[in-house]
């Protein structure tokens, strides 16, 4: 079997590293030998993104498995500046966007056990425009929109095309696996994998990107299809008898889940791999690993697959550059350069696919100390390039700000869409998040909307005189709540 049978599966391994070498640190003192020092620097490195993936992992968990209800509320508030309305105003025709400046959506919600609820009450220029209440409950929903009654429709799940309940998904977060057991399984494989890597070989090379250059130690290991094919005979029988990976398995599936797992790894087991895998990694200064490099070669096949991450630095000063290429062309490429203490980061990076620059990122900040707590602060703007675009309209000539900060109990930002320095659109966002309360249920006072004759003197029933009069209250304009009114009365929901 070649190593690798299509570019996506590298593509997803190499996504993997990617995200692993982007929070690389460190490696300690130097080990003696180069086989010593590549496993040390591979192993302390997996351990510490681990700690940190599964940490954040593990804090998820206990909410989503825990037994009390979730609960959240706040605003969101879209602004459309004048700009925005006049380039709307033209790509549809001509239509007057005057009256409106905001639409807002004050939201609270709360998830238990066995049903969740969310309320979204929508406004337009500051003035009520209506409400939506509604409940999941077993696999069915209730809605209801208090200013036309004060019934709940109940919509069966049959009707939704869903057959999971609530209580079904909450119960499936208690199967999730402890961080601990993750960390562990991560750990304990990545060990075999680095521990299989012999005769390391050792030299010196320089690793630059742009104007940044470092001195380096490269070390790089040749694993030969016959060294991968033990290596896989290693991992299968380590697997088959792995109490912690069994217990994850049955605790997330069933015994006859895991069952078919273990006869899978013996066909896998059988697989003999053919190609080779060379990983190189350089280490700076103190052994930090400041570049890496994956190769997959295929002999007899057009599958052959190279990744790249290269980040040397000069102080608080960076350059960065992470490609993947198969076949000798180059499919993705983020490359830029910027300024990193170990607390905050900034910088500009350019995102390119098969030659063409895509978008560029730059951040004016962010906060490395709240990611290792799986937060969020963040300030900066996203641009698209002429790349991007379509034969409608130029994409690059936009601009996305955005500024950022995410916890565990808050979500507070905006964003901005703008063309130069006129904005067309900004978004607000401040939502706050607890735990604790009484847990949701059903509505009792519902109509079956599947039962046609109670639905429909439901719907003729409903308040509507009420709400038209509270929707000219607002800025909409008349001619189009007249239009609606008509609507109302042609189709007899209205009298």
């Amino acid at each position: 079997m070649r190593l690798f049978r299509s570019w996506k599966r590298a593509a997803v391994g190499a996504a993997s590293v990617v995200a692993a070498m982007a929070l690389a640190t460190g490696c300690g003192k130097k080990a003696s030998s180069p086989d010593e020092r590549y496993k040390e620097a591979e192993q302390k490195q997996v351990k510490e993104i681990s700690s940190q993936f599964t940490g954040a992992y593990e804090t998820t968990r206990q909410k989503l498995a825990g037994d009390k209800v979730q609960s959240g509320s706040g605003d969101v508030v879209i602004t459309l500046e004048d700009s925005g309305k006049s380039t709307l105003s033209a790509m549809m025709g001509g239509m007057d966007l005057s009256w409106i400046n905001t639409l807002g959506m004050k939201m609270s919600a709360k998830v238990g056990q066995t049903a969740l609820e969310e309320s979204i009450a929508l406004s337009l220029n500051e003035k009520a425009l209506g409400t939506f209440n509604i409940v999941m409950a077993d696999s069915d929903m209730y809605l209801q929109i208090p200013e036309l009654a004060d019934k709940y429709m109940h919509i069966p799940g049959s009707l939704l095309g869903e057959d999971v309940s609530v209580s079904t998904m909450m119960g499936e977060y208690k199967k999730l696996p402890e961080g601990k057991k993750l960390e562990e399984l991560v750990n304990s494989y990545s060990k075999i994998i680095t521990d299989a890597a012999k005769n390391v070989k050792e030299s010196k090379e320089d690793v630059t990107v742009g104007d940044y250059t470092v001195n380096a130690t490269k070390l790089e290991v040749t694993f030969d299809g016959e060294q991968l094919t033990e290596l896989g005979k290693k991992i299968v029988e380590t697997a088959k008898n792995d109490q912690n990976l069994a217990d994850i398995i049955k605790a997330s599936t069933d015994e006859a889940t895991y069952e078919k797992f273990k006869e899978s790894l013996e066909k896998e087991g059988e697989q003999k791999l053919e190609g080779k895998l060379v990983s190189t990694i350089w280490l700076g200064e103190g052994d930090k690993v400041i570049a890496r490099e994956l190769r997959i070669e295929n002999a007899n096949a057009n599958e052959n697959y190279v990744f790249t991450m290269k980040a040397p630095n000069k102080g608080e000063d960076f350059a960065s550059e992470i490609t993947f290429s198969e076949d000798g062309n180059e499919l993705f490429r983020v490359d830029g350069k910027g300024k990193n203490n170990g607390k905050k980061m900034s910088g500009e990076f350019s995102f390119s696919q098969e030659g063409s620059k895509v978008a560029v990122l730059t951040l004016d900040e962010l906060d490395l100390e709240a990611l290792k707590k799986s937060e969020l602060t963040a300030k900066g703007s996203v641009r698209l390039e002429s790349e991007s675009s379509s034969s409608m309209m130029d994409l690059s000539a936009f601009v996305l700000d955005f500024d950022l900060t995410e916890t565990s109990k808050s979500t507070k930002g905006t964003m901005t869409l703008k063309s130069g320095d006129a904005p067309f659109v900004t978004v607000a966002v401040d939502m706050t998040r607890g735990e604790g309360g009484s847990e949701p249920s059903a509505p009792a006072d519902v109509v079956d909307v599947a039962d046609e004759q109670a639905f429909e003197a439901y719907v003729k029933g409903a308040n509507w005189n009420a709400y038209l009069a509270q929707l000219r209250q607002t800025d909409i304009p008349s001619n189009y709540l007249d239009m609606f009114e008509q609507s109302l009365k042609a189709s007899g929901m209205m009298q």
